[in-house]
């Protein structure tokens, strides 16, 4: 599918200084020079993270601190939807309680991992979404099992207005390992997502664990070698290109884990241009991903 809307020159800005940048999550130091300002990045934002919630040590952090940080970026970026996966419950919860204007949803994949206790003493796990906007209808899936993750899997969207427009944010969490699962997994998300949004714009966020050029994420780009109908808000990063790419944008971007780029969000071509993306550093006891912005124009 052309998109050639997404292949405009997408405006990039120099670092800000350090007053200016995101107040709780530092730019990521490999990433110095390809900073989105909050001033002049497209109106309709977007983040994502894995917050780890299970899974990280979150040392002497309380669920009442987590939710502040998560809350400044959100503030920060004026976001307009976001996803998060790996989340547990009591995070969800303080996170709701803070986040006044935006509407939630919410999808518990897991009853109860152990890891969520510091958290409170509701142990779900899960995926979930904030939109800015009054209420939102929300959509669950779970997706195929794999026979070599244990972990259920599921995707989760909302479906409300955005800047007076009814889009599909949605949240997934692919598997960590097993390339046919997660494959499968993949083509389930695009099927269900196709399925739910018709003709609406879409935002589909989260961790896929694929790099830009696999078989899982050539589900959802629309170019170069993808079947997809989207572009992804780093591609035009230049700084990330690999050696196979050309032109002005690219299946790439900034790594948001050790591994690599797992994260993505991506949105559906018909409906937006102009994207704009950055990784964010880590913050101490958050994480062991990088939280993702993106930011999109209206098509």
């Amino acid at each position: 599918m052309a998109i050639s809307s997404l292949s405009r020159a997408v405006r990039r800005v120099t670092a800000l200084a350090a007053a200016a940048l995101l107040m709780t999550f530092g730019v990521a130091s490999s990433a110095q020079a390809d900073v989105v300002s909050p001033s002049t990045a497209p109106s309709v934002r977007m983040l994502t993270y894995n917050a780890c919630g299970a899974a990280c040590a979150h040392t002497g952090v309380t669920p009442g601190e987590w939710a502040g940080t998560i809350q400044s970026a959100v503030d920060h970026w004026s976001a307009d939807s976001l996803m998060l996966t790996e989340v547990c419950y009591g995070q969800y919860a303080a996170l709701r309680d803070r986040l006044t204007g935006y509407a939630p949803a919410w999808y518990a994949t897991s009853s109860g991992p152990s890891g969520c206790g510091k958290w409170g003493t509701d142990l779900r796990f899960g995926l979930a979404v904030f939109v800015k906007t009054s209420s939102v209808e929300r959509l669950t899936a779970q997706l195929p099992a794999n026979p070599e993750d244990s972990n259920t899997r599921g995707l989760l969207c909302a479906k409300g207005a955005i800047e007076g427009r009814t889009t599909l944010s949605c949240v997934t969490h692919l598997s960590h390992r097993g390339d046919s699962g997660r494959l499968a997994q993949a083509q389930e998300v695009r099927r269900q997502v196709d399925a739910w949004a018709g003709t609406l714009p879409v935002i589909l966020a989260g961790d896929f664990n694929a790099a830009p050029v696999s078989p899982e994420t050539s589900e959802f780009y629309g170019f170069q070698g993808g079947t997809g109908r989207y572009g992804e808000v780093d591609e035009s990063d230049q700084d990330y290109f690999h050696s196979g790419c050309t032109g002005t944008y690219c299946r790439s971007g900034e790594t948001t884990h050790p591994n690599g780029k797992l994260d993505y969000i991506f949105v559906s071509a018909d409906h937006f241009r102009s994207v704009q993306g950055d990784a964010m550093g880590k913050t101490e006891n958050m994480s062991d991903h990088n939280l993702l912005r993106g930011a999109a124009a209206w098509e």
